[in-house]
């Protein structure tokens, strides 16, 4: 809308300095003539104010002034605009061969020499000006051929400055109108630029939408779904055992109303996170061990945790969340899918890498590509989607001793080591 406002606002004032400046030309081949017929009639030749002198004296400059109003435009084709100019001269010649003294009708020929500038631009303006010399000089040349040749330069310099000051206002029109187209492009080439940035906004208004949208669904499935998961499972085991072992029921039940408050805190956490400006940092170790625990106690499945994590490696708490979140994942699905009898996690570090793997010995995945599909569920997809985000690699696929085998790898910094007397 700015910019739409700034062209428009730009246009109107543009259009309005070009017709001042059409208006004082015109006003110009108009007013000129006028001063000449003055000028004409106030000092007349020799013969005096004769009837048809005047008529004729008259109607030439009349005709100079109508020609002068009907000037073609710049962009008009070269020949015409020449052919016009040198009717326009002809004319001119014509007023100061009829008035007969040569010094105060020359003032016509100014006339043309502005027109010539802004028909033909500034170089070839001032070449064609100079055809105004030339006409001059024949009006000359029958009063001094051949006795009074000195007069030349007496006429001459008599026109020189009219015709200086013609020119070096022609030449600041026409420069002005150049500063101002140059002026209009700018204003079109921001107007584009505005147009085209507005669509860039809306692009990247769009993707930042999508971007947020994808990652509240990473975290609603990675948080919500893996509680409910097993909150259902301790439900289904407590109506499995029935009246006869209901001490063994409420425990089932006790269990899914702590897995609840614990979903109920992730979903707290969440909320907080989404209002933090930065990540809270998370004390992965002791997370994952608890998680390990808390899923074997409820799915009857033991876990076996292994922790090989460099002391000097440096996790972002973007990448700690991710790595929780996999095993998190990687849990649910055996729980869900593996019929499994053991489980294996194991969190270690390579000099460039951590790298967390949970494999089962349960019935392994179908035959895929070990990348994430739709097909995979929505858990798996999301999670990569999580570990592109921070340049790493998930790979899901059968284990080497059969099962299924959770692989993430996420790019990590080593912390810096102090230097020895340094402050």
């Amino acid at each position: 809308m700015l910019g739409c406002r700034l062209g428009s606002l730009t246009c109107k004032t543009q259009e309005g300095e070009n017709t001042d400046d059409r208006r004082l030309v015109q006003r110009a081949g108009l007013a000129l003539p006028a001063a000449v017929l003055v000028l004409g009639l106030v000092s007349p030749p020799r013969e005096g104010l004769t009837p048809g002198y005047v008529a004729s004296y008259s109607l030439l400059l009349v005709a100079v002034a109508l020609v002068d109003q009907t000037a073609p435009g710049a962009t008009a084709p070269r020949w015409r605009r020449l052919a016009w100019l040198l009717v326009e001269i002809v004319l001119c010649s014509l007023v100061v061969r009829t008035q007969g003294t040569l010094i105060r009708p020359a003032l016509i020929y100014l006339l043309p020499v502005g027109r010539a500038i802004l028909l033909f631009g500034e170089r070839s303006g001032l070449l064609a000006s100079l055809l105004v010399w030339m006409a001059y000089g024949i009006n000359i040349l029958p009063g001094a051929w051949p006795a009074n040749l000195g007069d030349f330069p007496n006429y001459f310099s008599f026109f020189l400055a009219p015709y200086a000051v013609a020119v070096i206002l022609s030449l600041a029109i026409v420069r002005q109108e150049r500063v101002r187209q140059h002026t209009q492009d700018l204003y079109d080439e921001l107007r584009v630029a505005h147009r085209e940035l507005q669509a860039l906004h809306q692009e990247v208004r769009a993707a930042a939408v999508a971007q947020e949208r994808n990652r509240l669904a990473r975290e609603i499935h990675d948080s919500l779904a893996h509680y409910l998961t097993v909150a259902n499972v301790q439900l289904e085991a407590a109506e499995k055992l029935g009246v006869e072992r209901a001490a063994q029921g409420l425990e089932h039940v006790r269990r899914a109303r702590r897995l609840t408050l614990d979903c109920l805190q992730d979903v707290r956490r969440s909320v907080a996170a989404l209002r933090a400006a930065t990540l809270e940092e998370l004390a992965l170790d002791r997370a994952l061990q608890r998680l390990c625990s808390e899923f074997s106690e409820s799915a009857g499945i033991p876990v076996q945790f292994t922790l090989e994590l460099d002391d000097a490696i440096t996790l972002a708490p973007e990448q700690a969340q991710a790595l929780y979140r996999s095993a998190q994942e990687g849990l649910t699905n055996v729980h869900r899918h593996a019929r499994a009898s053991r489980v294996q996690v194991e969190l270690r570090s390579t000099p460039e890498c951590a790298v967390l793997v949970v494999q089962d010995d349960g019935v392994g995945p179908p035959p895929a590509n070990g990348h994430p599909t739709a097909s995979s569920g929505y858990g798996l997809l999301g999670l990569h989607e999580r570990v592109a985000l921070l340049d790493g690699q998930l790979l899901f696929g059968p284990a080497p001793g059969g099962g299924s085998c959770l692989h993430v790898s996420l790019p990590t910094q080593r912390k810096r080591t102090p230097v020895a007397g340094s402050t």
